[in-house]
């Protein structure tokens, strides 16, 4: 098996600049996915990172260790686009198919959703836009996640990115936390974006039960906003 020191020795990278490329991915990954945030590598740096990653992906290796040089470069070097994005190929594609292989993946991104911004960030962004937004994933990648939240905190950072998750998926984890007043903010973003995102998932009738007993300003504008939707 390749290691990550023999792939980026390929390329003859010093410490200096390996140090330099990982600053600059690390700069750009946070606020990944978030409105109005525009940012990105400069184009040698993209350049080199997309045949780094493709020496993995597109290699002939055992999958497992695919996934392992995956992610050890998703922590040198945090880019969305180079480094998590094949790991959403592989499960839509089903080159990654065998459950051992997924709770690999499933556990490594709960880790990271709970991480520096710079980790967390480019997981949310995408688990939500490739994993939860593609039907023929999204239950398989909720599950595993959930099979893996140790904790309220880290059942919130699912709640906070799952609009287009089914709405029969989320509903146990809303009833799960709703005696917990501290969780209501984000309860109430978490059905926000089911009902506003693009491929959101919603069920007008149990999300305003749910929204009756959220103890949350409702004077607010996206208050008066969620109730004329589910209407």
């Amino acid at each position: 098996m390749q290691t990550i020191d023999t792939i980026l020795s390929t390329y003859n990278l010093n410490e200096s600049e390996i140090r330099r490329i990982a600053n600059e991915a690390k700069a750009v990954s946070v606020g990944c996915g978030t409105q109005g945030v525009v940012k990105q590598l400069s184009s040698e740096t993209w350049t080199l990172l997309d045949e780094i990653s493709d020496e993995v992906w597109y290699s002939k290796m055992e999958v497992a260790d695919k996934i392992s040089l995956g992610f050890q470069l998703y922590e040198k070097f945090p880019s969305y686009y180079h480094f998590l994005v094949p790991f959403y190929h592989g499960v839509r594609d089903k080159e990654i198919s065998l459950p051992d292989h997924k709770k690999i993946i499933w556990e490594h991104f709960i880790q990271y959703l709970a991480s520096e911004a710079y980790y967390a960030d480019p997981v949310s962004y995408v688990l939500w836009v490739e994993f939860f937004e593609d039907a023929t994933t999204v239950r398989d990648t909720w599950q595993g996640l959930l099979n893996n939240c140790r904790d309220k905190k880290c059942l919130l950072s699912m709640l906070e990115i799952a609009g287009p998750v089914p709405f029969d998926l989320k509903e146990p984890c809303y009833k799960a936390l709703i005696t917990d007043k501290a969780s209501h903010e984000v309860i109430f973003n978490s059905i926000l974006h089911s009902a506003f995102d693009y491929f959101g998932n919603i069920d007008k009738k149990k999300a305003s039960i749910i929204l009756s007993k959220l103890s949350i300003d409702k004077k607010a504008e996206n208050y008066k906003l969620l109730k004329d939707k589910l209407r």
